[in-house]
């Protein structure tokens, strides 16, 4: 063995011997803890590099993904319930190609794939059931692509086609959405999915499809169905909506002025969701106006003699003979058109218009103390409602803020009311203001505490023990070496009992020193090196 690998070896062992247990425990954890890191930093700078293969996949697709990678033998981790998969960088975009190739990722659900093996036999039966199941899986995948979609289930109704077409039953569908936390589909998106349904199924109308989420709320349902049972989704929120809102206009200028919660407004807004056109004639006598005049004149003469032929039966003889006919005739006509004012009005009427309004408002009143009739005890509160004046002033700032109109029907009733009194604050006693403050303040004290214990009673002891010096073992071996309390009052038997007690009091006076240098060992050396100062110095 080499001479420097011995004399390491015995300088260590000699190190070894000198050390106490509290020191070879200290050492030993060291040095295990050093090892334990040393092969964790080995292990994680060899680890590979993991990153994201594909995220958010389906159930089905994952399974599929996981078994290409232990056919390839790849090491993968999962993350996310198992809808993440990472594998090591340098081969992501290889098995990513890979499986894309293969083309075995199809989302939720079984689509349009389940004819890519044909099975030889098949009825027309199974291949009705193979293609509904398909166009089901293949709508369902398309819904749930919108952002606020996590999943998405789609129902056909889809009727054998009939050689009659009065007999000819129409498809319907039923879409169930599970929407993600804290998202809401809008109108818009609801009439788009609406929209890809009917469009995606031969003959499907959007009033044979319905809508609705996992909770059982009906986000679309067809128009029968809303005839049938009044109000659908959308008016509902209209109605709400508009409700809500005069509501809270009301309690937002009340409040300032009787105070928050002293108010409590209700609003029912009764809306026209029927379709209306109106059309109409209005005709005006009065105001006739000349639209057209037309006048002709007509003048005629003639003679005639009668004894050259047959006389004209409308012709007089004037001759003395009578044989002259003389004919004269004038004829005049008019004709006067008159246009009579007329209009025509076409009007469509707005769907939701407002029919009538009904508001109740209920107002605190005012509260005084009232001392007990004995004297003793606390003083009560004593009701006072608001008077009359004060509630007709409120009723004519209600109407005002909700658009009161007389000629729809609108009501409003303002009262006042005891909302129980106002409220008394409780003031705590001492013991629970103790417990408040062990609650805010214990967790704190008993961390410090358990702080404190374990410098003072573990990491104190374990340095002591390794700065202590030699020097103190090499003093009290030769403590050791001395006769004890009762030899060294053997070597002064014989003396007076003064000797005795002056040496019992240098025996006491040592132990206490050596008990303060053992609990303050920097002071204890700084006062032996003054005294070598001293003596070097005299």
């Amino acid at each position: 063995m080499s001479p420097v690998v011995t004399d390491f070896l015995g300088k260590t062992r000699t190190l070894w011997a000198k050390t106490n247990v509290s020191q070879r425990i200290l050492i030993g954890g060291l040095a295990a803890a050093v090892v334990v890191t040393f092969f964790l930093l080995i292990y994680w700078l060899n680890r590979p590099d993991m990153k994201v293969l594909y995220s958010r996949l389906y159930p089905e697709d994952a399974a599929t993904v996981v078994g290409m990678l232990q056919q390839e033998k790849v090491s993968y981790a999962l993350e996310d319930n198992g809808s993440t998969i990472l594998v090591p960088a340098d081969k992501v975009y290889d098995l990513r190609l890979k499986i894309a190739g293969e083309g075995k990722l199809h989302g939720q659900g079984l689509g349009f794939e389940i004819f890519d093996e044909v099975k030889v036999g098949q009825t027309d039966f199974v291949q009705h059931i193979n293609y509904q199941r398909a166009l089901q899986g293949e709508l369902a995948r398309t819904i749930s692509e919108f952002p606020q979609v996590e999943r998405a289930r789609v129902h056909l109704v889809i009727p054998h086609k009939s050689l009659f077409i009065e007999e000819q039953a129409a498809p319907s569908a039923s879409v169930v959405l599970k929407i993600k936390q804290g998202e809401k589909l809008d109108p818009a998106k609801i009439k788009g999915i609406v929209n890809l349904v009917a469009l995606a199924v031969e003959g499907m109308s959007p009033d044979n499809i319905t809508v609705s989420d996992t909770g059982g709320g009906i986000l679309f349902s067809p128009k029968a169905l809303e005839d049938q049972g009044g109000l659908s989704t959308t008016q509902m929120e209209k109605k709400l909506g508009m409700e809500q809102n005069l509501e809270l206009r009301i309690e937002q200028m009340l409040s300032p002025l009787y105070g928050p919660g002293r108010v409590i407004a209700k609003v029912n807004a009764d809306l026209d969701f029927s379709q209306k056109t109106i059309r109409s004639e209005e005709y005006d006598p009065d105001s006739q106006v000349a639209r057209s005049d037309q006048r002709s004149e007509e003048t005629q003469t003639s003679q005639a003699n009668v004894e050259g032929g047959t006389p004209e039966p409308n012709f007089r003889g004037d001759g003395p003979a009578g044989a002259l006919s003389q004919l004269n005739s004038n004829r005049e006509t008019r004709t006067l058109n008159y246009e009579i004012n007329k209009v025509e009005k076409h009007v469509v009427v707005p769907i939701g218009e407002l029919e009538r309004l009904s508001v109740a408002v209920i107002v605190d009143g005012t509260y005084t103390e009232q001392a007990a009739a004995d004297g003793q005890g606390d003083a009560a509160q004593v009701f006072t409602p608001r008077s009359v004046e004060e509630l007709q002033r409120i009723r004519q700032l209600v109407a005002g803020a909700v658009g009161f109109d007389e000629r729809r029907g609108d009501t409003i009733e303002v009262t006042s009311m005891s909302f129980g009194g106002p409220d008394q604050e409780i003031q705590p006693n001492l013991g629970e203001l103790i417990l408040e403050y062990v609650h805010r303040l214990g967790k704190p004290f008993l961390n410090g505490l358990l702080i404190f214990l374990f410098l003072v009673l573990v990491v104190r002891p374990v340095i002591m023990a390794l700065i202590r010096p030699k020097t103190e073992v090499e003093g009290v071996e030769g403590l050791a070496g001395l006769p004890e309390g009762q030899g060294r009052i053997a070597i002064t038997d014989g003396e007076d009992e003064d000797a005795l007690d002056a040496l019992r009091k240098i025996d006491d006076i040592r132990a206490h020193a050596m008990q303060l240098c053992e609990q303050n060992m920097d002071g204890a050396m700084a006062i032996i090196k003054t005294w070598l100062k001293q003596e070097a110095t005299t």
